[in-house]
């Protein structure tokens, strides 16, 4: 069928409340064609499936239409919430609210609370809660785990939480990084100890930090990757994902404890010539990877 065949087959499908085959088929329209006006009948099949966590993502391919239309933002609110996104939808209301009238910020105050009540008589939050502030007494799968879990938690709660991982030296080195990278999207200026990979202590104000793309330490080291000749071009990707996750151990004072680009970048690829200290360095790092990768 053509791309309005099935967005009309798929709209019939909605009406009739057969939302699997609904699905489907606006799925193949999507797929041929992306238009908002498929992305809201197929939003609005995965709502009814209760696929939450496929509705929240679908949506943020249109997020602006939906962010303009009371009923539709209405229910990506909802969507996110039951999708465990709360940080990231209260993240999108704060931003919205100085183009909210007071009217419209206490409905979708209301609407946040309630919703999110109703997921919480639904979920066990209290031991998420006790997890997340005791990380480092678990395996470092489960820390994953439970920090991606994290996710359900509002802003207030998740800061309250994290406080003793940043500097618990039982907690990954890439949960730590995450942590705090999660408290510098969330624009916390309120200063933290951390416990860089290091084993230094030194506080930071999350909401000073930049994205790890955006140092130039990142940068520098990725061009002495395109310029070296020791890896074939097709190998490259795979050498920069490597670099990225190695620098996201030292995030996010990625000069230490060497600040010149060609120095860490021969260290973090554990280049031939290192000295003993260096060497103990890139094993150091290439250790907690494999704990991370088991």
């Amino acid at each position: 069928m053509e791309q309005e065949e099935l967005y009309a087959a798929g709209q019939a499908a909605l009406e009739k409340s057969d939302f699997l085959q609904a699905k489907e088929l606006l799925l193949q329209a999507y797929q041929a064609k992306k238009t908002f006006k498929v992305n809201y009948l197929l939003f609005t099949a995965l709502k009814e499936l209760k696929d939450h966590q496929m509705a929240s993502l679908l949506a943020e391919d249109y997020l602006l239409d939906y962010l303009r239309d009371d009923q539709k933002l209405t229910e990506y609110v909802t969507e996110m919430i039951y999708a465990g996104k709360v940080r990231k939808i209260e993240m999108t209301l704060n931003l919205m609210g100085g183009f909210m009238s007071d009217k419209e910020k206490a409905n979708f105050t209301r609407l946040f609370d309630q919703t999110l009540a109703t997921v919480r008589a639904q979920t066990d939050v209290n031991t998420l809660i006790k997890k997340l502030k005791h990380l480092g007494a678990l395996a470092i799968l489960e820390q994953r785990q439970v920090f991606e879990a994290s996710g359900s938690l509002t802003i207030a709660e998740f800061v309250e939480s994290v406080s003793a991982d940043l500097v618990d030296e039982d907690v990954h080195p890439l949960v730590r990084a995450a942590i705090l990278d999660e408290l510098r999207y969330l624009g916390s200026e309120k200063a933290v100890t951390y416990l860089l990979f290091t084993g230094e202590k030194q506080d930071f104000v999350p909401g000073n930090l930049k994205e790890l793309d955006d140092y130039v330490m990142y940068q520098r080291l990725a061009t002495l990757l395109e310029a070296d000749p020791e890896y074939a071009a097709d190998q490259k990707e795979q050498i920069l994902a490597e670099l990225k996750l190695k620098l996201q151990l030292l995030y996010p004072k990625l000069t230490a404890p060497y600040a010149e680009p060609e120095k860490l970048y021969a260290v973090l690829l554990g280049k031939s010539g290192l000295e003993a200290q260096e060497n103990e360095f890139a094993q150091a790092l290439e250790n907690s990877l494999a704990q991370w990768t088991v």
